[in-house]
């Protein structure tokens, strides 16, 4: 009898991991494993080498990263650890032992000087720490030409979890708050549990015989200003949102990072929600389940 193919979710603590591991009674033809960075450092070259060998790994998605974009600018090191060398040792495991890699990069790989959404064949170019991690991550996987492995640049991810953008505007507006955001930086955002269902969709069809990088986010291109002002909108908020300029002097951040998700979706013929009608099924999702945002202060 053949066993379920067992998949490591690294970082499933984390917005990707957790929606990874709602969605991963849907997939029965796989045994999923779920660690967090407390079960699973993956710093710690050792015991990741250890576990994966001792679980019989087939497949790990790195959901695992720094993702701190301002604090990576002073703490360079350690986002390097994490983003850089932990996933070039992530990216040598599976190639000692035939397993396939799914990692999840970032829209930070590029400089944010193009007008249009980014496809997977412009050059990147970081402007800060946590993106220069990132594509340095994507440089060392490539460079073991894993089989049946792919890199996912996604942007802009959003779920429940308190530490995104969508979350900080859903609790300023449910406070009362009237605040103003940026209207100068555009991209693309991401329901994390559009993109879980996309990487759980396409395992079975990993057969490219070197390592593959996809960009996926909902189809579309908005400014954070826009993207505030349709949250206030569908929460039927109170609140009064003003544009403003980006004025960030910590940390360097491109203008217009959007992705464009067709390459993805022609090849596993997938229908990508835009950003509008993904961000609504959110709020419905979370009424439907009886989350609330409010928080005590």
């Amino acid at each position: 009898m053949v066993r379920n193919k067992k998949i490591l979710v690294t970082g499933s603590s984390g917005q990707l991991g957790n929606k990874i591991s709602m969605l991963a009674s849907n997939y029965d033809k796989y045994h999923f494993v779920f660690l967090d960075k407390n079960d699973l450092d993956i710093s710690n070259f050792d015991l990741v080498e250890k576990t994966i060998k001792n679980l019989e790994t087939d497949i790990v998605i790195n959901c695992a990263a720094f993702t701190d974009v301002d604090k990576a600018e002073n703490e360079d090191k350690l986002a390097d650890l994490v983003n850089y060398f932990s996933v070039k040792n992530l990216a040598k495991i599976c190639f000692e032992n035939n397993l396939q890699l799914i990692h999840i990069s970032t829209d930070y790989v590029f400089d944010g000087k193009k007008n249009e959404p980014y496809i997977e064949s412009d050059l990147p170019n970081p402007i800060n720490k946590y993106g220069l991690s990132k594509f340095s991550a994507e440089n060392s996987i490539l460079d073991y030409n894993l089989t049946g492995s792919v890199i996912i640049r996604t942007s802009w991810v959003y779920s429940e979890l308190s530490n995104n953008f969508v979350r900080k505007i859903i609790d300023k507006i449910n406070l009362g708050h009237s605040f103003s955001v940026v209207d100068n930086e555009f991209g693309s955002p991401t329901n994390a549990s559009d993109l879980a269902k996309v990487i759980l969709d396409i395992i079975p069809h990993l057969k490219d015989e070197s390592t593959q990088i996809y960009h996926f986010s909902n189809s579309g291109v908005c400014s954070r200003y826009d993207l505030a002002v349709e949250i206030n909108r569908l929460l039927d908020g109170k609140s009064v949102i003003s544009s403003s300029k980006s004025l960030n002097t910590i940390t360097r951040r491109p203008k217009f990072s959007a992705l464009d998700s067709n390459k993805i979706a022609n090849k596993f013929q997938l229908d990508i929600n835009d950003w509008k009608y993904s961000l609504e099924n959110f709020f419905k999702e979370l009424d439907k389940n009886k989350i609330s945002f409010y928080e005590s202060y």
